[in-house]
């Protein structure tokens, strides 16, 4: 935590009118920054109501608008203070000032109990013939967000690997439209044309503030940005971002706005915070080592105060994705004990299947953020109980073990039909290598179909919900966020990076793993398996450009 500000934070707090780039690094007090600045403007303008700061997500305006009044020193709901909204809030705020001008209402798809979910894949089910799963609804939404930005974007990369998506794609605008449906980027979008041609309007939104800060601004789409340019104030915009965090492309995330906010504005006073607060000097190094490779970035001199700790930085490989698992979760264990928050972070959440099943056979509670699968919600883990269960039925004598039956699926080719399935569904060949090497941690020692379900219903209910001092999360989720030691798993080609990265879109993929690095605090361990399920896999060549020294690796050498 930060007591006193820097230099740098001093001059950035202190920065009135005119535009104003803040470039952040990880661990820099950026929140501390906006917050202090919020408290001086609110104090110096007629109101604290025409200050503006907006961020991305209701959890973040949240925490803000609370850091403000506890820096404030007010409380209650009746005392002004600035406004802290999300982008998609603010402009469903300009889309109801439209609907009560104009007299014509729509309706939100999107939100908690919201239809978009059905909407999505009632029509899927129609082009399909099935319903689609978590994960290919969310890669759906994916898609849908990125075409909401351009004709550029029309076809997005990975799209073909889902069944007649264009149909798809067009229906869902039939509906919409039809319907008068708006999702979040309708509002975006909707927002947009109206501030473009209502003048009357964007006068109106234009007179409401004197100030804007905005929080995350690397997270910006083409759209939000135009946004944010047409209710600005004059030049008032104070803009707090870090190109190098920017990890939602696929959401139409365009850090090449903050580019094009420093020419268009070519006074922008430019803060630098580069002190990392948070992360040992390895840490530090290896991450800033990593993201230097990208080209399209703004430089910056990353560097931290803390104590040097040699060998809290390492990359590890295992055998397979379950020696990967148990040796997260006996060093997880052994920071539990110590007292230490932990992390698992993963690209694709069906790699925390086996680390949740290695966790609940030790003991060890945990909690799990944004996408993390069911173990019903894997068709390999689905059709091999189906199997199992069969296998048990027609046994005369004696009931054959799980780990048994398992065995003679893949000498029967269960393995290559799992992956031709996924391959005629649209599905990531890569989700049925995850699922054998859960089934085979799974039916290790299981004695039947009802111990294999037993099993299960334990992996569940070691899922807390609380806050048991270990995490499993996407690296997503997880930004933002800090841990005492952070294990990033699966470091693999196709993975991290994914399969279809090139150009802009590998750095993309190496902004990614970035940011899942910048969470560590003391301790940052990079995994990777040599093989998942019956492929053998790739180191990423990520692992080579974070140039890890090893010299204390044999401290992480644990067998489970």
């Amino acid at each position: 935590m930060i007591y006193e500000l820097s230099e740098v934070q001093r001059a950035a707090v202190s920065h009135g009118a005119g535009p104003a780039l803040v470039l952040a690094g990880p661990g820099s007090g950026k929140t501390t920054v906006i917050t202090n600045r919020s408290v001086r403007l609110a104090g110096a303008i007629r109101s604290p109501e025409r200050l503006l700061c907006v961020t991305f997500t209701r959890a973040a305006a949240a925490e803000m608008r609370e850091r403000y009044k506890l820096l404030a020193g007010v409380s209650g709901d009746e005392v002004p203070v600035p406004v802290f909204s999300t982008v998609h809030a603010y402009c469903n705020g300009i889309v109801g000032m439209y609907e009560r001008k104009s007299g014509r209402r729509f309706e939100r798809i999107e939100g908690e109990d919201s239809p978009k979910n059905e909407i999505l894949s009632r029509i899927y089910e129609k082009f399909n013939g099935v319903r689609p799963d978590e994960a290919m609804l969310a890669r759906l939404k994916g898609y849908f967000r990125k075409e909401a930005e351009g004709p550029a974007a029309r076809r997005p990369s990975g799209s073909n690997q889902i069944r007649r998506y264009s149909e798809i794609a067009r229906e869902y605008e039939r509906v919409k439209r039809e319907r008068g449906y708006l999702d979040f980027d309708d509002m975006i979008a909707f927002a947009l044309k109206l501030l473009r041609t209502g003048p009357e309007l964007r006068r109106e939104v234009q007179g409401r503030f004197d100030y804007i800060q905005v929080d995350e601004a690397q997270d910006l789409s083409r759209s939000q940005y135009e946004v944010i340019r047409l209710i600005a104030p004059g030049d008032n915009i104070f803009i707090v971002a870090d190109d190098d965090q920017s990890i939602y492309g696929f959401r139409g995330a365009e850090p090449e706005c903050l580019f094009e906010f420093v020419k268009e504005f070519p006074n922008t006073a430019r803060y630098e915070l580069t002190r990392n607060y948070r992360s040992t000097p390895e840490i530090v190094g290896a991450s800033a080592a990593l993201v230097s490779v990208n080209q399209r970035r703004f430089t910056k001199d990353l560097f931290t105060l803390r104590p040097e700790a040699r060998g809290s930085a390492a990359v590890r490989s295992f055998t397979d994705a379950a020696a990967q698992a148990k040796f997260c979760a006996a060093i997880a264990r052994r920071a539990a004990i110590a007292g230490e928050t932990v992390c698992v972070l993963y690209r694709n959440g069906m790699s925390s299947l086996p680390v949740r099943l290695a966790l609940s056979a030790s003991g060890i509670p945990y909690l799990t953020s944004g996408s993390c699968p069911d173990t019903t919600e894997s068709s390999v883990v689905r059709a091999f109980l189906r199997e199992l269960a069969e296998a048990e039925r027609r046994s005369v004598l004696i009931i054959p073990s799980p780990a048994a039956v398992l065995k003679k699926l893949l000498r029967e080719g269960f393995a290559k039909h799992a992956e031709e399935q996924c391959r005629l569904e649209g599905r990531d060949r890569k989700t049925v290598s995850i699922g054998l090497d859960f089934l085979k941690m799974l039916t290790a020692g299981a004695a039947s179909y009802t111990d294999c379900l037993r099993r299960l219903d334990t992996l569940k209910r070691f899922d807390t919900g609380g806050d048991p001092g270990v995490t499993l999360s996407t690296i997503h989720s997880a930004k933002g966020l800090e841990y005492d030691l952070v294990l990033v798993i699966d470091v693999l080609e196709g993975e991290l990076p994914g399969s279809e990265a090139a150009g802009a879109a590998l750095e993309d993929e190496r902004r990614l793993l970035y940011v899942a690095m910048t969470r560590a605090k003391k301790r940052l361990i990079l995994c990777y398996p040599e093989k998942r399920g019956i492929r053998g896999e790739e180191a990423s060549r990520f692992l080579a450009e974070c140039a890890i020294d090893n010299p204390c690796a044999e401290m992480y050498n644990l067998t489970g």
